[in-house]
């Protein structure tokens, strides 16, 4: 019994290390995944405000060349001044070259909040063009340190699988069902008993069955936590008769 100890040892030490095996293996996909979306999302904010500058910069335009287009015509309406002979018409066309320039002026001063919001957007599209620099280079060397760290958990894992298929078959299958229900419960299968107490839950241990452990003639699990109990090698001296 105590060799089947040994491989319940071997085998409880082989599944917490694929437990943390596996831990890795939906962790680092998912710290990656993290930090790409990272570097996803500040360029889209980027790209954003570079769309902004676009729509402004459109708007700019139309009212330069709406500008330009007045003055055009009040270039040729002051030159038209010179050929009028009424004075009716004469103030009619004076008083077009007027409006013309007020709308030129209500127009500059747009243009002008155009210029501000695009001078505004360029120093936001800088200052966030060296974030993502500076972030991506980051993210990179993260992004490549976990897919490392993800290459050799992989390369580990089957290894491990197979070691755990080979231990299973050296394990009494009456014991193995026993282990499996202990081990999702509780995550640890073997308790060590010393001094008649459960060192897995810290549980009195009665003396006859404490005895029964240090002789290992059966499997025994602690009443309490459910562990399956065994004595190490310099307990055997703690025997004691029923």
């Amino acid at each position: 019994m105590r060799e089947q100890i040994s491989v319940l040892e071997a085998l409880q030490q082989i599944d917490m290390e694929l437990n943390e095996l596996e831990t890795h293996l939906k962790e680092y996909p998912d710290k990656i995944s993290a930090l790409e979306d990272e570097i996803r999302s500040s360029k889209e904010i980027l790209e954003n405000l570079i769309s902004q500058k676009d729509e402004f910069i459109k708007v700019r335009s139309g009212f330069e060349n709406e500008i330009s287009q007045n003055q055009e015509n009040i270039k040729k309406s002051e030159e038209k001044l010179f050929e009028i002979k009424t004075h009716k018409e004469y103030q009619a066309l004076q008083k077009e070259i007027t409006e013309t320039k007020r709308l030129n002026a209500e127009l500059e001063d747009k243009l002008l909040v155009e210029m501000e919001k695009i001078e505004n957007l360029e120093a936001e599209i800088n200052q966030k063009t060296e974030q993502l620099e500076k972030k991506e280079s980051e993210n990179r060397e993260k992004i490549d340190e976990y897919q490392l760290e993800l290459d050799e958990v992989k390369v580990a894992y089957e290894p491990k699988k197979h070691e755990k298929e080979e231990k299973i078959q050296a394990l009494d299958p009456e014991i193995l069902p026993i282990y499996e229900k202990i081990m999702k419960k509780n995550g640890e299968v073997l308790a060590v008993a010393k001094n008649e107490m459960c060192t897995g839950c810290y549980m009195n241990i009665p003396a006859q069955m404490f005895n029964e452990i240090l002789t290992l003639t059966r499997i025994i699990q602690c009443p309490n936590c459910q562990k399956i109990l065994y004595c190490k090698e310099e307990s055997n001296s703690e025997a004691k008769t029923a």
